[in-house]
C-alpha cells in the first residue's frame, strides 16, 4: 500500500460519503497528489471494486469492470452475468444496483473522464441510475487527474449536480507537511526539499534527508530508471506533445510570464494562446498571478507561473537536456544549473512567505509590484484593504534583514500600501531573517 500520511480528514470524508446505506463521492486534483493512496486507504475498509481509468473503448472497460465483478461478486444462478454480460455502462450499473441491496459495495472509477471520453453519455446514465436506487447499497467514487473536466462533472448544468455527496479537491503537501514524509529533524532538510520539488506526497518521500540538494536531485533524475527522470511525462499526459499548451509551458518555465511574451515566442494568434493557458490553468499546472488588492477577473496585470516546483524544475532543466540525463550524465547538467534551480527554490520559497503571513495576520496575501519600473515586493498582506504585513524571500544564506526591509518599504512608498505594520525576511540564514527552525517551531 502507498504511503499515507497526514490525509485523514479526506479520509473521514470520503467515509462519510460512503457510508453503509451507499453514497457517491468525488476525489479530484493533479497527478501524483495522492488520490490513489487516499482511495486505497478507503477500498481496503470494505468489499471494493477498483476500475483503472484508460483511454479505452467502451467494450474493453466493461470487460475489465466485468471481470472484476466477477471476483468479489460471484453470479448468482440465472442472473445476468451468469447468463451473459455487460454490454452497456446502463447494465453494469444496474446491475451492481441489483446485487447491492442486502450489503454494501465500493465502486471506485478512477480517470472517470477517460471513461466519458469513450461513452459522453455515462454521466446521464449514471445519473439516471442513481436517481432511482432504491434501497441499494452501493457507494461509488469518481476520480479523475483533469481537475477543469472533474469540474464540470458537477457543475450546475451536469447530469451529475447535486448527486455527490462529498466533492474532495485534493491540493499538494504545504511546507508544514513536508517534515512528514521528508524525514529527519532539520528544518532546513524540510524546507530545501519542499522549495526544490514541491508538496507531491512521492517525491517529498524519495528525498533523502541524509544528502544535500544535488546529490538527491542526481539520484532522483539521472540515469536509466531513476525514480523521477520521466516524471515530467507521466505529469503532463493530458498534454499533446508539441501543442500549443506544451509549447506555451515549457516557455512560462523558462522565465516567460506575460500574455504578449508568451504569445510572440510560442509564434501563436491570441486566441490559440488564451486557449493553451486557459487548458494549463484547467489541468492545475499553471498559476495565473495578479498584485493582491486588485480584481483579478479584471486586471490586465497578469503574470503566470509554474505551479509545481517539481515540474518546473523538470521543463526548465531536465527536457532540454534529456539525452544526458538518459546516458547518465546529469549531474554535470544539474551542477551547470545551480542558478536556474536556485531561482525555482526561490519562487517556492515566495509562496511560503505567503502562506506564513496569511496564517499570522488572517489577510489576504499575494505579490504586489508597481504599475510601472517601481519594484516589487513578494508578499502583502491586506486586511479590510490595508497592509498589515509584507514580506521578501530570499533564498540565500546571508541575508540582510534590515536592507531588505529598508527596500520593501520603499517599494511601497506613495502606494495605497505604504507603512505596513510588518515586514518580515525569510531566509535561510542572515542577520535578523525569519529562518526555517523558527517557521517549523510554530
Amino acid at each position: 500500500m502507498p504511503n499515507f500520511v497526514n490525509r485523514e480528514r479526506e479520509l473521514r470524508a470520503l467515509d462519510r460519503a460512503c457510508g453503509e446505506d451507499g453514497g457517491m463521492a468525488v476525489v479530484s486534483g493533479r497527478r501524483r497528489v495522492g488520490k490513489t493512496a487516499l482511495i486505497d486507504r478507503l477500498a481496503s475498509t470494505r468489499r471494493a471494486i477498483f476500475l483503472p481509468g484508460t483511454r479505452a473503448p467502451v467494450s474493453e472497460a466493461l470487460r475489465r469492470l466485468e471481470d472484476r465483478i466477477r471476483m468479489v461478486l460471484p453470479p448468482q444462478a440465472g442472473d445476468l452475468l451468469d447468463l451473459g454480460h455487460l454490454d452497456t455502462w446502463d447494465a453494469a450499473l444496474g446491475y451492481l444496483l441489483a446485487r447491492t441491496r442486502d450489503e454494501p459495495l465500493l465502486l471506485i472509477l478512477d480517470e472517470f473522464p477517460y471513461l466519458c471520453e469513450a461513452d459522453q453519455t455515462l454521466p446521464s446514465t449514471l445519473q439516471a441510475r442513481w436517481d432511482h436506487r432504491g434501497g441499494s447499497h452501493l457507494s461509488i467514487v469518481l476520480a479523475g487527474s483533469h481537475v477543469g473536466l472533474m469540474e464540470e462533472l458537477v457543475a450546475a448544468d451536469a447530469p451529475l449536480f447535486g448527486r455527490a455527496d462529498a466533492h474532495l479537491r485534493m491540493a499538494p503537501f504545504t511546507w508544514r507537511e513536508a517534515r512528514l514524509l521528508v524525514g529527519g529533524d532539520d528544518p532546513d532538510t524540510w524546507l530545501e526539499a519542499f522549495c526544490t520539488v514541491g508538496g507531491m506526497p512521492r517525491y517529498l518521500t524519495l528525498w533523502d534527508p541524509r544528502e544535500d540538494l544535488l546529490t538527491n536531485l542526481t539520484e532522483l533524475l539521472d540515469g536509466p530508471g531513476a525514480p523521477l527522470g520521466d516524471e515530467g511525462t507521466v505529469v503532463l499526459q493530458e498534454l499533446t506533445p508539441g501543442s500549443a499548451a506544451a509549447r506555451i509551458l515549457e516557455l512560462i518555465a523558462l522565465g516567460a510570464e506575460s500574455f504578449s511574451v508568451l504569445r510572440e515566442r510560442a509564434g501563436l494568434a491570441p486566441a490559440s494562446t488564451s486557449e493553451a493557458l486557459a487548458l494549463l490553468e484547467a489541468l492545475g499546472l499553471v498559476e495565473r498571478v495578479t498584485p493582491v488588492g486588485e480584481d483579478a477577473r479584471r486586471t490586465r496585470r497578469v503574470r503566470y507561473e509554474v505551479r509545481d516546483a517539481f515540474l518546473r524544475l523538470w521543463l526548465a532543466v531536465v527536457l532540454p537536456h534529456r539525452e544526458a540525463f538518459e546516458l547518465g550524465r546529469g549531474a554535470g547538467v544539474l551542477a551547470a544549473n545551480r542558478m536556474t534551480l536556485a531561482t525555482s527554490q526561490q519562487r517556492s520559497l515566495r509562496a511560503v512567505l505567503r502562506s506564513v503571513l496569511a496564517d499570522q495576520h488572517q489577510a489576504d496575501c499575494g505579490p504586489w509590484w508597481a504599475t510601472t519600473g517601481g519594484g516589487e515586493v513578494d508578499a502583502l498582506a491586506l486586511a479590510g484593504g490595508a497592509a498589515v504585513a509584507a514580506g521578501c524571500a530570499q533564498w540565500t544564506t546571508n541575508a540582510d534583514a534590515d536592507r531588505e526591509r529598508r527596500r520593501v518599504r520603499d517599494v511601497l512608498a506613495g502606494s495605497p500600501y505604504a507603512a505596513p505594520e510588518d515586514v518580515m525576511v525569510l531566509a535561510r540564514d542572515g542577520h535578523g531573517v525569519t529562518r526555517p527552525g523558527d517557521l517549523y517551531a510554530d
